[in-house]
């Protein structure tokens, strides 16, 4: 039978002897752990490395080799410090490295010259996700570039050199290769007449001195430049949308023409191009012999393009730089083109969703048309009086509103 008294004090001491072995392992086990681990414990006051290294050597019985390259004088207090980390802190102020072959260390330099070297490096592959790999090479410091091999085709770094060089130029790639803000340019292309273009010119100053003063523009709102291009900066409620419903009545009365709402989507300091416009083909006759002539077309674009490259700051700006230009080719007598140009390069600051406004790319075109009495007006000389001729001269305005809005990357 058993003694249902006696239950509770076995029971007691049971649970004695588990928190008896319990501390038993908590503090014998770690100094087994330890007594395993090779320790150092010396002191040194500038004492040659390689003597420094072989006192270590005997102390913990472990062979050290160090190349003949190795040399300078150590100032250096251990205490129980582990044999690898002892090394460490010996080599590592000289630009040395060890490395455990076997059951031994070797200690000397990483160069490339030493034919050590493949003892004392490795070599890792970064592969980059955000930025170009020649890029991100050039921000590296210029300390690493032995070490660094770029692919700009892979868009990998390879990393050769110890394992805390490595480490380093991982750490430091790893703050270059950011995701970088992208900006939205919404734009709105019109060509207007002339006159209805110095009329919504005035319109367009009075809107803009509604706006938020900025230091760098005066009070009207634009600037005037010497080419007769101007330009000025507006805050619209609604950005495009609102200006596209202000220019109705001149489209509908046929004083303007939306050529083109674009949205082009650019990285931070990277370019984007946009083009509207045509390809004409003139023909163009070389006389290679006295009696041959040879014949060929020759393509010339016209139309309306245009370059932006933004540029994002700290505090949330965008600095735009943008070159548009209006072209428009007329043939002459001699069958040639004569290719009528308008542009302009200018670099603004505006804010996150400010709309840019950009003016005064005039052209002139002219324009020529015949009409004839058919058959009659074949006739030579007599088939003048039965022709007619007409010449016509247009000028048109081209205005063009930026809507810069940044676009930030989501980790």
């Amino acid at each position: 039978m058993i003694d249902e008294k006696r239950l509770p004090a076995a029971r007691v001491g049971t649970a004695f002897a588990v928190a008896a072995m319990l501390i038993v392992v908590t503090l014998v086990f770690p100094m087994a752990l330890r007594a395993e681990e090779i320790l150092v414990t010396n002191v040194f006051d500038s004492e040659d490395i390689i003597s420094v290294l072989r006192d270590i050597s005997a102390q913990t019985g472990v062979n050290i080799l160090a190349e003949p390259s190795v040399q300078g004088w150590v100032t250096l207090e251990l205490f129980d410090v582990p044999l690898e980390k002892a090394l460490e802190m010996i080599v590592a102020p000289f630009g040395y490295a060890f490395v455990k072959v076997g059951d031994y260390y070797i200690v000397g330099m990483p160069d490339t010259k030493n034919p050590a070297f493949p003892l004392f490096t490795t070599t890792e592959v970064v592969k980059l996700r955000y930025v170009k790999a020649d890029a991100a090479a050039k921000l590296l410091s210029d300390f690493f570039t032995p070490n660094v091999k770029v692919s700009p085709v892979d868009n990998v770094i390879a990393i050769t050199g110890t394992q805390a060089v490595i480490d380093r130029v991982k750490a430091d790639i790893a703050k270059i290769d950011k995701p970088s803000p992208q900006v939205l340019m919404e734009a709105l292309i019109v060509e207007i007449t002339a006159d209805a273009g110095e009329g919504l010119r005035s319109d367009w100053r009075y809107e803009g001195s509604g706006a938020e003063p900025d230091p760098s523009v005066p009070a009207s709102g634009f600037v005037d430049f010497v080419s007769g291009i101007w330009g000025g900066k507006l805050n619209l409620a609604g950005g495009i949308h609102s200006v596209v419903a202000a220019m109705k009545f001149l489209v509908d009365s046929g004083k303007a023409e939306i050529h083109a709402t674009p949205q082009l989507l650019a990285l931070d300091g990277e370019t984007a191009e946009i083009f509207l416009g045509k390809e004409k083909y003139f023909t163009v006759s070389t006389s290679s012999t006295e009696t041959t002539t040879t014949t060929r077309l020759e393509s010339v674009k016209t139309g309306i393009s245009m370059k932006f490259s933004p540029r994002v700051t700290d505090k949330g700006e965008i600095i735009m730089r943008i070159e548009p230009e209006v072209s428009d080719a007329v043939e002459t007598a001699n069958s040639m083109p004569t290719v009528n140009r308008r542009k302009v390069s200018t670099t603004v600051m505006v804010r996150d969703g400010e709309t840019l406004v950009i003016g005064g790319l005039k052209l002139k075109s002219d324009y020529e048309s015949k009409s004839k009495f058919p058959v009659l007006g074949d006739l030579p000389v007599l088939g003048l009086l039965f022709t007619n001729t007409k010449k016509a001269s247009v000028d048109t305005e081209t205005v063009i509103f930026i809507t810069p809005k940044i676009i930030y990357p989501e980790y």
